[in-house]
C-alpha cells in the first residue's frame, strides 16, 4: 500500500469540503495520508520525518474518510472523532435516530426517512453518542455500516 502525505494545498481542499458537508473540521494539527483506494488516514506530523518509501507497512493512523472528487465520506471514527473535537459547535447534516431506527440501521437496512430533496451526506448520532456517517438520497439513509460492525443484539 503506498501512501502520500497531503501537502497544505491538498489538505485545504479537503478542509474546504469537510467544511461545506457538516460546517467544521478537525481542530488538531494532524498529518494527513491517502492511499491508492482514495481512503484517507490521519496521524500526528511526527510521520512527516519518515521516508515512507523505505518502509512496508500496510496501515498508518486512523482511517478518517473516503475522499470523492466532491465529497469526503468519514468513517465511524472519523465521524465520532469530528463530533468530539467540535464539541459545542453547530454540526451540519446530524440526524438523530430513535432506538428502532438504531435497532434497524445495525442490522444492516437503509432507513426510509423524510429529511429533504436534498442528496447529502449525514452523520447520524442516538443519545449523544455517534453511530457514523450515511448517505441520504431520495427519502432514504442508505447503509455503510461495515458488515463486522453490524449485529442483532446492540441495546
Amino acid at each position: 500500500m503506498q501512501n502520500k502525505i497531503l501537502n497544505n494545498k491538498e489538505i485545504k481542499k479537503i478542509k474546504e469540503q469537510c467544511v461545506k458537508q457538516f460546517g467544521v473540521f478537525l481542530k488538531e494539527d494532524y498529518a494527513y495520508l491517502l492511499n491508492e483506494n482514495e481512503r484517507l488516514f490521519i496521524i500526528n506530523k511526527d510521520i512527516t520525518r519518515i521516508d515512507l518509501k523505505e518502509l512496508r507497512v500496510d496501515r498508518f493512523g486512523l482511517y478518517f474518510a473516503e475522499v470523492k472528487e466532491n465529497q469526503v465520506r468519514l468513517s465511524k471514527e472519523g465521524a465520532q472523532l469530528l463530533i468530539y473535537e467540535n464539541k459545542g459547535n453547530k454540526i451540519k447534516n446530524t440526524i438523530e435516530l430513535t432506538k428502532a431506527e438504531l435497532k434497524s440501521y445495525f442490522q444492516g437496512q437503509d432507513l426510509v426517512k423524510d429529511l429533504g430533496g436534498e442528496s447529502r451526506l449525514i452523520i447520524l448520532l442516538y443519545q449523544d453518542e455517534t453511530i457514523g456517517c450515511a448517505r441520504y438520497k431520495e427519502g432514504k439513509i442508505i447503509n455503510f455500516l461495515p458488515k463486522m460492525n453490524r449485529g442483532e443484539v446492540i441495546l
